[in-house]
């Protein structure tokens, strides 16, 4: 799919950017928060999620989108929700809280990438 260009941001290019390398699990989510496709996350010993506070302390990502009625339920039930574990994103799409990271996280978050298996990559004009 090509990107578009529109005043000054590249539109439509995609979270995963290398879809062969991407490598999925599951954990459990904390109740009542809501994480977003992107939200870079620490996953504890005892295979629960947290939101990462700080871009170089994370060691997974978060798969979709799950609101924290959604999060509350899923851990009540014990029901897990799905987490990259490795692979090839979009660094500009990756979130802490949900936000999206601001210039001078990134550093932080591709450097870190390198050690939990996941690269963070700068896309330009929808090349990788």
């Amino acid at each position: 799919m090509p990107s578009t260009l529109v005043s000054g941001a590249v539109t439509d290019v995609p979270f995963v950017v290398d879809a062969a390398g991407v490598r999925t699990d599951s954990a459990l989510p904390t109740t009542n928060v809501a994480y977003k496709q992107g939200d870079l996350l620490i996953l504890s010993a005892s295979n629960v999620l947290t939101l990462a506070i700080d871009p170089a302390v994370w060691n997974v990502i978060a798969a979709e989108d799950v609101s924290a009625a959604q999060s509350t339920a899923h851990a009540a039930a014990g029901r897990e929700i799905p987490i990259y574990t490795a692979g090839a994103f979009n660094v500009d799409q990756c979130r802490i809280g949900g936000v999206v990271l601001a210039s001078n996280q990134k550093a932080a978050a591709r450097a870190k990438a390198i050690d939990n298996g996941f690269e963070l990559r700068k896309v330009v004009g929808g090349a990788v």
